[in-house]
């Protein structure tokens, strides 16, 4: 049996990993279908939480921000491939605090009144978030997913996509390509089964959860290319 014989099927999702909120989607019947999770959510908080050596994530993971701050990651996408004196924690003032840890960023995790705090690197914490995205995915479609399309923001790093295939990689994940976000979302319009597909210029907002971005997307010929991007960091 040759090795392509034997290697599993590829099984791929999309995922659009925000630092406030992600989606995961399948394609089926020639358009994409977004995939709720085990708890019916189809717009998951990117947020991880402890309790009692037990991690909740999503929603479930949300509701811990009033009792369990200190143990609960948020908005950790964007501190991936960083080192922590480039960082701004300030999106991070009600959960739990960044820290420098071995040149790069971490969270101190104690989910038990009496065990130790435990070190979890950004890298670690994005690998468990696209674990359990994973995981939802793979019981809603009945295989077991293995690749991704994901999208970044535009202001994305080299050093950032490495780190963040790498942590796919470390979820069973193979990351087949990243796209900027408004070019996802000017393809996504696009892809509607009405949908006129032209020649055109489209400018494209987005007001996310701890950042807002504006983009200039050509599209020609079924080719997309960014031509301008502004980015606010205090708006979101």
């Amino acid at each position: 049996m040759s090795a392509e014989e034997s290697a599993p099927a590829r099984v791929a999702i999309g995922i659009s990993f925000g630092n406030s909120y992600s989606s995961i989607a399948e394609v089926r019947d020639g358009k994409a279908e977004v995939i709720a999770n085990e708890d019916g959510d189809r717009q998951i908080p990117s947020i991880l939480s402890y309790v009692e050596g037990e991690e909740f994530h999503g929603n479930q993971a949300k509701s811990q921000l009033v009792r369990n701050a200190k143990n609960t990651v948020t908005s950790f996408r964007d501190f991936l491939g960083k080192d922590f004196k480039s960082i701004d924690p300030t999106p991070c003032h009600a959960s739990a605090h960044p820290q420098e840890h071995s040149s790069t960023i971490a969270f101190s995790i104690c989910d038990t009144e009496s065990s130790e705090p435990n070190t979890v690197t950004v890298s670690e914490i994005t690998t468990r978030h696209l674990r359990r995205l994973r995981t939802s995915a793979s019981d809603f479609m009945g295989r077991s997913v293995n690749a991704a399309v994901i999208t970044v923001p535009t202001d994305f790093s080299d050093s950032q996509k490495t780190a963040l295939e790498s942590a796919a990689k470390d979820a069973g994940i193979e990351v087949l390509q990243f796209i900027h976000e408004p070019i996802a979302a000017v393809l996504a319009y696009d892809a509607r089964p009405d949908a006129k597909v032209s020649d055109k210029i489209v400018v494209v907002a987005d007001l996310g959860g701890t950042q807002s971005d504006v983009a200039v997307v050509a599209s020609r010929g079924g080719m997309y290319s960014l031509l301008a991007t502004a980015h606010d960091y205090e708006l979101g």
